[in-house]
């Protein structure tokens, strides 16, 4: 469920993140700033959905069966490769937006502006 809950926070742009740096810089410099970050959060999601369609896949050959659930444990930790799919997806989703438009998820908008969300 974590991983589903990290990408509906980059989604909506309440993920955490450090921004004291980005808000210092010139605007030029913060778009290519902001792009790199999304770019290797995108990166970072891909790999590891892919590493855990492997383990998955090596799960699955083993034969194992989960002893509370008894369901294969393969099925269990599709959650690895599910997840941090639909996380890189988002990355990828609010980079295309902001490249577009310049503008990130509207929560993300409103703390840079002082409002409450």
């Amino acid at each position: 469920m974590a991983k589903f809950g990290a990408a509906y926070g980059v989604r909506t742009g309440i993920h955490i993140g450090v921004d004291v740096l980005v808000n210092a810089l010139r605007p030029a410099w913060r778009r290519v700033l902001i792009t790199i970050a999304l770019s290797l959060g995108a990166f970072f999601t891909a790999a590891v959905a892919v590493m855990g369609a492997r383990w998955v896949l090596f799960v699955h050959g083993t034969g194992q069966i989960s002893p509370d659930l008894e369901w294969p444990m393969w099925v269990i930790y599709l959650c690895i490769p599910l997840g941090s799919s639909l996380m890189c997806y988002r990355f990828l989703q609010v980079l295309t937006r902001f490249l577009r438009s310049g503008e990130l998820p509207a929560l993300a908008l409103a703390d840079e502006q002082g409002e409450s969300a």
